[in-house]
């Protein structure tokens, strides 16, 4: 069975080996970085995780895994939202908003589409249902071709 990277896996307990794996590779790790660090040669970006992490900075290092989070689910939420609305049919206009936890849909449709508005409400409801747990969620506007209001600046086109 493929792993999920946005549900954790609800094992009680690992095996003796899984868990030595994990160690040793993390251990293994943390020795190159070490390394890294004392050569001088290692990312702006890791020396800046260990010098937060020894100075104990932890606003910095919680702030900065926010942001690591913030990026892998907004990324795997709008992955998952193009799968939905992209099986068949596409709207006319498609704009996101994208902050922190929430992406904000700007979408165009025909006038009466009510298959499409359906479409675009039933892909919001799921990847709601989905990743709502983690913080993160979709809220969506949907207007039709007559209503002739174009896309919010803050908004950047997907669809056209």
């Amino acid at each position: 069975m493929a792993s999920n990277p946005t549900t954790s896996d609800n094992r009680s307990s690992l095996s003796h080996e899984e868990m030595n794996e994990w160690f040793n590779t993390l251990i293994d790790t943390i020795k190159v970085d070490h390394f890294l660090l004392e050569t001088d040669t290692a990312s702006t970006e890791k020396k800046e995780l260990y010098q937060a992490l020894i100075a104990k900075d932890h606003a910095k290092v919680f702030g900065d895994m926010r942001t690591a989070s913030s990026q892998f689910f907004i990324k795997q939420l709008v992955l998952e939202y193009a799968q939905h609305i992209y099986t068949s049919r596409t709207p006319l206009k498609l704009a996101l908003g994208i902050s922190d936890s929430k992406i904000l849909v700007w979408a165009e449709i025909e006038d009466n589409d009510e298959e499409m508005e359906n479409l675009l409400l039933l892909s919001e409801a799921k990847i709601n249902g989905k990743f709502n747990i983690h913080g993160f969620y979709i809220n969506s506007t949907i207007i039709e071709r007559s209503d002739a209001i174009p896309v919010p600046p803050h908004y950047q086109s997907i669809l056209q």
